[in-house]
């Protein structure tokens, strides 16, 4: 108990988070992961960090739309996040803390490399978001639910699972960030897929 009360009150102190997003979108987009010969833009970048007993991993999106944390369950939608109509490709690396000591007492340090779980990570592309009814309009986008029959899924493979932060940076007192990072995921078919994302970051308290 005491381990996890520490880390709430790190995760305080580092963030002080009430909105969704704040992140802004790239003016022109040079963020992508490659899948064999193909590559796939990534516009936006969001963390959460884990704030329910135990605490226990956070997690990095990248995606080519926006974010909504989904704990209101807006119009009796079900998912965990709402994603922005616009939305297609979709990266999302979870650490774990067992994995990953190092983040329990210091959170994300530029220059280390962490390592993604190989249960709890997707990558996805080509994919196709579902609206709500009634439509959800937030911060000048339509939000809905992302459709898991569509698109082209990537699930953890047995190895190269891995992000290495280069720069990160956050201000608590504006919400706002900027994170510069590489990932490797080699997903269920060997393929290694590698992806970069350098600019605005969105935070998530979950």
């Amino acid at each position: 108990m005491k381990t996890a009360k520490k880390i709430i009150v790190l995760l305080t102190l580092i963030l002080s988070i009430t909105s969704c997003d704040n992140n802004d979108d790239i003016a022109t987009p040079t963020n992508i992961f490659t899948v064999g010969t193909q590559t796939y833009e990534t516009t936006n970048c969001y963390i959460e960090f884990d704030s329910d007993a135990p605490v226990d991993h956070l997690n990095i999106f990248l995606l080519d739309g926006r974010m909504y944390d989904n704990d209101l369950n807006v119009n009796g939608s079900s998912g965990d996040y709402l994603f922005s109509l616009n939305t297609s490709n979709f990266v999302f690396l979870q650490l774990d803390f067992g994995s990953n000591s190092s983040l329990i007492n210091n959170g994300p340090v530029a220059g280390n490399t962490y390592i993604v779980s190989s249960t709890d990570s997707t990558i996805g592309h080509n994919l196709s978001i579902d609206p709500l009814t009634p439509n959800f309009n937030t911060n000048g986008s339509d939000f809905g639910m992302g459709n898991e029959n569509t698109g082209t899924f990537h699930s953890p493979g047995t190895g190269a699972l891995t992000v290495t932060l280069n720069n990160y940076t956050f201000n608590s007192n504006t919400n706002t960030g900027t994170i510069d990072l590489d990932y490797s995921f080699m997903n269920q078919n060997g393929m290694v897929i590698t992806g970069h994302y350098d600019g605005n970051l969105g935070i998530i308290l979950d």
